[in-house]
């Protein structure tokens, strides 16, 4: 019986150990890097250069102003979001050690391609409701 229990711990520990890494292989595996830089200019760009992987930052005397980039999904729409925070709905851009965006909180297009995604370190993660417009709540009076 001993024998028996001895084998039995040396396959659920080879087995454990397979499985563990496999699981591990999974939740390591990054989607791509989409934005590769933070491009800072001091005017804002025409939509016109604005290309697929170009993030761009509008920043003015040392005061961030607006980001600018084409949706991820491929729509071609131009994203500009507030980084000002006199602004009621406002971004925060983070630059990581290689230079790749980071963008807090999640976007979420509200019409058209109706796409939501959370960007970090220049990697783009799909949130599952992304093509469903958000919920428009009316104030309540």
């Amino acid at each position: 019986m001993e024998k028996l229990k001895m084998i039995f711990r040396v396959l659920k520990k080879l087995f454990g150990r397979k499985e563990q890494s496999e699981n591990a292989d999974a939740v390591t595996s990054l989607p791509p890097i989409h934005f590769s830089c933070i491009t800072l200019v001091s005017t804002t760009p025409s939509n016109s250069q604005i290309g697929f992987n170009d993030f761009f930052v509008v920043e003015y005397k040392g005061k961030k102003y607006w980001t600018l980039f084409q949706c991820p999904c491929g729509c071609g729409e131009i994203i500009s979001l507030s980084l000002q925070d006199e602004h009621d709905n406002t971004w925060q851009v983070v630059k990581s050690k290689h230079n790749r965006p980071t963008l807090h909180p999640s976007v979420w297009q509200n019409q058209g391609c109706c796409s939501h995604f959370i960007l970090t370190d220049g990697r783009i993660y799909w949130c599952g409701n992304t093509g469903s417009p958000p919920d428009l709540y009316d104030e309540v009076e």
